[in-house]
C-alpha cells in the first residue's frame, strides 16, 4: 500500500504552499514524513511541458506519480465523449494517459489515472449519462491495454450534488460504480469523504456492497469538519481506518491519497496537521500489515 498526497503542478512557487512548508524542500520533506506518492490534479488548462517537469521532479525525489483529471462543466467531460479521434474529451484524456505512461516509465512502477464519471444537468436522462460514462471508461481501458499496460484507469465515487443543485454526477452511488466497473472493465476509486457526505445528506449506505470491494484499487482519504470536506485526518468524523481494514480484507494494495489541498492544513493546526495525518496513515498501514 502506497501513501500519497495531493500535489499541484507549480507547488514550489505557490504562495500557500510556501507559507505552509516554510523554507523546506517540499518533496524531500514529504519523503521524510513517509509519503511514497503524490497525486496531481490536471485539467484542460494544464500545460504538457510543465506537467512533464513536475512528473520528472517528483519521480526524481522518489515519489510515484498518479494523475487526477477534472473536467466537470466543460466539453472535455465524458458527457461529451465519442470515439472520434478529434473528440475534445478523447483528445484531452489521451494526452493525460500518455503522460501517465511516461510517469510509469520514469518511476518503473505502474500508475493510475483517476477520473470522474459524466456530469450533466438535472434535465439529462440518467441512463444516457451512465451510458456515456461507460463508453468513455471502456475506451480509456482499451487505450491503456493497447498503449500503456502500466497505466490503469479508475472511476471515482463522486459526491452527490445538494438537493437544490440542478446537476447530476454519475458514480455518486456504489451501485453505479459497480455498473460502470462491470460494463467498462475499469477499477474503482473509493473516496472516503464523498461516501461520508452521501450518507449524511441522503442516508445512502456508508459501506460499499461486497461485490464492489475487490474492484477498489485506489483511495482518496480525507476527513470532514463541520460543513467542510477534504480535511486533514485529525477530526475523527470519517471512519477511514475501518474503511482501510475492510479493503485490506479484500486484497487491496493500491494507493491511499491524502486528498487535502494546502489551503486546508492551516485551518486544522498548520503543518502539524499534515504531520499528524501522515503519521496516522503510516500507523494504519503498519497495523494492517501486521494483522495481515
Amino acid at each position: 500500500m502506497l501513501i500519497g498526497l495531493k500535489l499541484d503542478v507549480g507547488f514550489a512557487q505557490d504562495e500557500i504552499c510556501r507559507r505552509l512548508y516554510g523554507d523546506r524542500d517540499i518533496l524531500a520533506f514529504l519523503g521524510e514524513l513517509g509519503f511514497d506518492a503524490v497525486e496531481t490534479p490536471v485539467g484542460p488548462e494544464t500545460e504538457t511541458d510543465k506537467l512533464k517537469e513536475h512528473i520528472a521532479r517528483c519521480v526524481g525525489s522518489g515519489l510515484k506519480v498518479s494523475l487526477h483529471p477534472y473536467s466537470e462543466g466543460t466539453v472535455f467531460n465524458s458527457l461529451y465523449f465519442s470515439p472520434d479521434p478529434n473528440n475534445p474529451c478523447r483528445r484531452l484524456h489521451e494526452r493525460f494517459l500518455s503522460l501517465a505512461a511516461e510517469a510509469a516509465r520514469l518511476q518503473q512502477y505502474p500508475t493510475v489515472v483517476n477520473i470522474h464519471g459524466a456530469a450533466g444537468t438535472d434535465k439529462d436522462p440518467r441512463e444516457f449519462l451512465v451510458d456515456q460514462s461507460v463508453s468513455f471508461f471502456a475506451w480509456a481501458n482499451r487505450w491503456c491495454q493497447q498503449n500503456a499496460s502500466e497505466v490503469s484507469v479508475t472511476v471515482e465515487l463522486q459526491i452527490s450534488p445538494n438537493a437544490d443543485e440542478p446537476r447530476q454526477r454519475i458514480g455518486d452511488t456504489y451501485q453505479e460504480l459497480l455498473e460502470i466497473e462491470e460494463r467498462a472493465g475499469v477499477a474503482v476509486c473509493w473516496d472516503f469523504g464523498h461516501a461520508y457526505w452521501n450518507t449524511r445528506r441522503y442516508g445512502w449506505p456508508l459501506y460499499p456492497p461486497e461485490a464492489l470491494l475487490p474492484h477498489v484499487k485506489h483511495v482518496h482519504c480525507h476527513d470532514v469538519s463541520g460543513g467542510e470536506d477534504h480535511q486533514p485526518l485529525v477530526y475523527g468524523a470519517v471512519p477511514w481506518r475501518d474503511f482501510l481494514k475492510l479493503l485490506r480484507d479484500h486484497g487491496f494494495d493500491g494507493r491511499v491519497i491524502l486528498e487535502v489541498p494546502p489551503t486546508e492544513f492551516p485551518k486544522a493546526g498548520g503543518l502539524q496537521s499534515l504531520i499528524d495525518s501522515a503519521q496516522a496513515l503510516k500507523d494504519a498501514r503498519e497495523s494492517l500489515a501486521h494483522k495481515g
